[in-house]
């Protein structure tokens, strides 16, 4: 009984399988909860997350041009059906414009930190985008996901090198082609082990790697888009560097099955041995 008991145990652990230690998914409206127009904010809605604009624009509205690094820009909250934009120290917050994470006179990106712990991050969605709303210069909606795999955190923005990034602990996600003209307007990232506290969505620049993807070409210097909202995946056991180990805690569904079936064979065992 005792060898029957035991080989219970093994078959419900194992059946168990990556089921009962599964991530859970999420997905979170930046728009709806990120209501403020600053260079940083914290979000409301889970997971908790704070939002920062950033772009290398540099020079005055009249006379922008395009820097090398890395300076605080302002996050814009345009409403549900535009998204959320950066307005950097070059351009207008007028009603001219531009109000887009765009790539024209420097590369404007937004940074969210996820104040709670690690998440992956597989897909981005836009509003307002060049594709569908273009007007010269704006034509296109090419943009780059970043994730930080740094050693040390949070992560410097400020003053940071545009073209030394990726070799200074942020590790690129993808590069993705015509956001706006894909389903949904959704950026689809096939990267699913990826976890990290911080990720940079920007307008996409050469500086990120290859000019091509998937046969399509990402242009630098005509893109623009407005940030809707991010879904992704949380890590249910512990992140070990950027990959999440999943074997540490099982879901408390599978604990309660396990248990009631080590109950009933306890319970057969006890009118076994009365007879």
């Amino acid at each position: 009984m005792k060898r029957n008991i035991y080989l219970a145990i093994a078959i419900a652990i194992g059946t168990c399988g990556a089921s009962a230690w599964a991530s859970s998914t999420w997905s979170q409206n930046l728009v709806a909860d990120c209501t403020s127009s600053a260079a940083s904010q914290a979000c409301s809605g889970s997971p908790a997350v704070s939002l920062s604009g950033w772009s290398t624009g540099s020079g005055t509205i009249t006379n922008p041009t395009a820097g090398s690094s890395f300076a605080a820009a302002t996050v814009y909250n345009y409403g549900s059906s535009y998204g959320l934009g950066v307005v950097a120290s070059n351009e207008s917050a007028s009603a001219t414009g531009p109000h887009a994470t765009d790539n024209i006179n420097g590369i404007d990106a937004m940074l969210l930190s996820f104040t709670n712990g690690p998440v992956n991050l597989s897909s981005v969605s836009i509003g307002w985008n060049g594709t569908d709303n273009g007007t010269s210069p704006y034509n296109d909606s090419d943009l780059s996901i970043l994730a930080w795999t740094g050693s040390t955190t949070p992560p410097t923005m400020a003053g940071a090198s545009l073209s030394g990034l990726l070799s200074s602990g942020w590790s690129l996600i993808g590069n993705f082609s015509n956001v706006g003209a894909q389903a949904g307007n959704t950026a689809t990232s096939s990267n699913t082990s990826t976890y990290s506290s911080y990720w940079l969505i920007s307008a996409y620049s050469t500086s990120y790697g290859p000019t091509s993807t998937n046969g399509q070409t990402l242009d630098q210097g005509n893109d623009a888009f407005k940030l809707l909202s991010v879904a992704g995946n949380t890590c249910a056991g512990t992140v070990s560097g950027s990959q999440c180990n999943p074997n540490k805690t099982p879901e408390p569904g599978s604990v309660a099955l396990l248990g009631a079936g080590l109950l009933g064979l306890i319970a057969s065992r006890r009118r076994f041995s009365k007879r």
